[in-house]
């Protein structure tokens, strides 16, 4: 449900920032909602697509990174967000950051040219002795594509789950301490209050820089699937 949610939020958010500029001026300065998702879209443009693939290839991967971008970013946020249609721990359930890394994975080998495969099965200026009769570095480069993926699945997995386990943990401290004494019940509660808030605006970080992590590496892999030739 939390999934579906974040998604008609997207699309709505989207589709009326789209009409924004579609019927704007070319002078038009941008006000509301359209004037904070620009920066983030210039900044996925250029600080991480422009950054790990060329100017030749980027155009077609953007799409797909500004939709992971954004997707992984507002479920983050959402998971802060103590009522519908937040309060759901979408990253850290290991089924959807698996099924975002297999979709990675199929882009980055859809598009790869012959480039990609020409390096992962024959490397040029190797000795012929790890490529046959035992293919050393073939199976090294097969094992390493599917790694790619599995690091993005569990790097988001695993500190969205650590934030919300340290404030779940937190929490419960005051029940805990609250059951031995009732006067360490109402010590400890207001430290871990204060915990929580500055936990929460430090999730808040966290959102933004997992998000961009992720995508990061998947435009890294994504230039790695489209190398010139005289690379």
């Amino acid at each position: 449900v939390a999934v579906f949610a974040a998604s008609i939020i997207l699309c709505l958010i989207f589709i009326h920032v789209g009409k924004k500029y579609r019927y704007a001026d070319p002078d038009h300065i941008p006000k509301g909602l359209p004037a904070f998702l620009e920066p983030l879209i210039l900044f996925v443009r250029d600080q991480i697509a422009l950054l790990a693939i060329d100017r030749e290839h980027y155009h077609k991967f953007m799409p797909y990174l500004l939709t992971v971008f954004f997707f992984i970013l507002l479920n983050n946020l959402l998971g802060l967000v103590p009522f519908f249609p937040g309060g759901a721990n979408v990253t850290g359930n290991i089924s959807v950051t698996f099924v975002l890394a297999m979709f990675t994975f199929g882009t980055t080998h859809w598009f790869a040219n012959k480039g990609y495969w020409k390096h992962m099965f024959n490397m040029p200026g190797v000795p012929m002795f790890l490529k046959f009769p035992i293919p050393i570095l073939p199976v090294l480069e097969i094992v390493g594509a599917f790694i790619k993926p599995f690091t993005l699945m569990i790097r988001l997995f695993a500190n969205i789950t650590a934030g919300h386990m340290v404030i779940l943990s937190l929490t419960s401290l005051i029940f805990v301490l609250g059951s031995v004494s009732i006067f360490l019940g109402y010590v400890i509660s207001p430290l871990t209050v204060l915990f929580l808030i500055f936990l929460n605006f430090l999730k808040i970080l966290v959102a933004f820089l997992q998000a961009y992590i992720f995508t990061l590496f998947s435009a890294f892999f994504f230039g790695m699937a489209v190398p010139k030739e005289h690379h």
